[in-house]
């Protein structure tokens, strides 16, 4: 086994580098957990990261709402290909005839098709859900279910609900009695007040003069399902230990586990294909089942299951240069530990076409495209009061011989990929694992 002192050093050098104040990874290698820190949990309050600090871990707890759905689908409480009316009679969608025929498995696999970003609340009523779910109906339909994925938080949203409905309590209750309570991650929470009283980190915006601790939590409680569990690296390991297949059958079996990780839906850049939800790649022949997290670009996580090989490695970090972080981390583990070395493949690359100039719409920001095709990012209004951090702008190439796009500045992999109607028209830009509509 690699000597994991260099991998401390490279946490440690690239971390101070890329202006990450402080980072935890988890690696579960030959049976064992390993337990990596660096930095602090703000730079206004310093305190030391340990292995017991929370992070908040975005959307990696999609899989915890999946986890609790797939347990509900093991004892017959709901259907895979069951239909979201039959567990919520009066949902209703802008699309009546998608809101007819949306199933589970659409929402598990990001193939709703309706807009999958939203910011509609600041509440922490047991009625949250509820009440956002219930205004659905004002979400366009971007294409048939199952037609296309694009990934999609609102699908989340309402697979907690139908949690809530068919176990008669509210969502987090259910999740900490079906997933975290069995798999013993007593340092998981979802309520900002649960997390205040323990050592947390806190998510910082990166300005020239440094990191600055952004004085916002995240996601409010409709938020939950998609992206609300606050977690210690300790925890992630105990969860990433179960869905590899370790021993036991709660919260699911290992026959739903590995039905979980298999391929659903398959589908083209960044990912090759979708689970239940995993999100499935591969690297140098080596097959990957991931889930990171977001929040507002203030905290960052990566987490990455090797299902062949019992191996997985996770980072939590508490600025938006953790993404390019964690990525350093999982490509050294998946080199020094795994020996699948990342290839570098130089992509030939075409000039720029004003066709797919233009403005495509991702619900919570818009793609501006230009003819040189950079991408610009344009957040909501709303979302830039309430502190979420925008993006720099990223120059785009478009690669020989179809439609994919990579980083102009470094064409080692495509990134997204234009999507054309059936009159050979440029009518989407998926970037991101999203399928943004072109608007103008």
């Amino acid at each position: 086994m690699a000597d994991l002192h260099h991998l401390q050093s490279l946490l440690d050098s690239e971390a101070k580098s890329l202006h990450v104040p402080g980072a935890a990874v988890g690696v579960f290698f030959d049976g064992a957990d390993h337990v990596l820190t660096t930095g602090v949990t703000s730079v206004d309050a310093p305190a030391p990261v340990t292995g017991d600090t929370l992070f908040q871990i975005g959307s990696t707890t999609k899989t915890v709402t999946a986890t609790a759905v797939m347990h509900l689908v093991e004892r017959g409480r709901l259907d895979l290909d069951g239909r979201v009316r039959q567990y919520l009679p009066g949902f209703r969608l802008a699309d009546v005839r998608a809101a007819d025929e949306l199933t589970i498995r659409h929402l598990l696999t990001h193939t709703g098709g309706f807009l999958g970003d939203i910011d509609d609340g600041e509440s922490w009523d047991t009625s949250a859900l509820a009440d956002s779910i219930g205004a659905y109906d004002r979400l366009p339909q971007l294409f048939p279910p199952g037609a296309l994925a694009s990934y999609n938080n609102a699908g989340f949203r309402l697979l907690g609900r139908i949690v809530e409905v068919v176990c008669g309590e509210p969502y987090e209750n259910a999740v900490r009695r079906i997933v975290l309570d069995p798999l013993g991650m007593s340092s998981s929470f979802f309520f900002p007040w649960e997390v205040a009283t323990r050592s947390h980190a806190v998510g910082h915006a990166v300005r020239e003069d440094g990191p600055q601790v952004a004085h916002t939590w995240g996601l409010f409680r409709e938020g939950m399902p998609e992206g609300g569990l606050v977690s210690s690296v300790r925890d992630q390991l105990r969860y990433a230990a179960f869905h590899l297949g370790a021993s036991g059958e709660e919260p699911v079996t290992a026959a739903t586990r590995e039905l979980m990780r298999a391929e659903h839906v398959r589908v083209g850049v960044p990912w090759t294909g979708i689970g239940l939800p995993w999100l499935l790649g591969e690297q140098a022949g080596v097959r990957l089942v991931t889930h990171g997290g977001n929040i507002g670009n203030l905290q960052l996580s990566t987490f990455v299951l090797v299902p062949e090989r019992g191996f997985a490695v996770t980072t939590l970090t508490n600025s938006a240069p953790g993404k390019a972080l964690g990525e350093l981390v999982t490509d050294w583990c998946l080199e020094h530990l795994l020996d699948a070395r990342p290839q570098t493949v130089r992509l030939a690359l075409r000039e720029p076409a004003p066709e797919y100039a233009g403005s495509y719409d991702a619900g919570q920001w818009t793609f501006e495209i230009d003819e040189e095709l950079t991408a610009r990012f344009v957040l909501r209004p709303e979302l830039v009061a309430a502190g979420v951090e925008g993006m720099p702008d990223m120059p785009l190439a478009l690669v020989e011989g179809c439609d994919d796009v990579t980083i102009a500045t470094d064409p080692q992999r495509a990134v997204g990929r234009f999507l054309r109607d059936g009159a050979g028209e440029v009518a989407f830009l998926h970037l991101g694992g999203r399928a943004a509509r072109r608007i103008r």
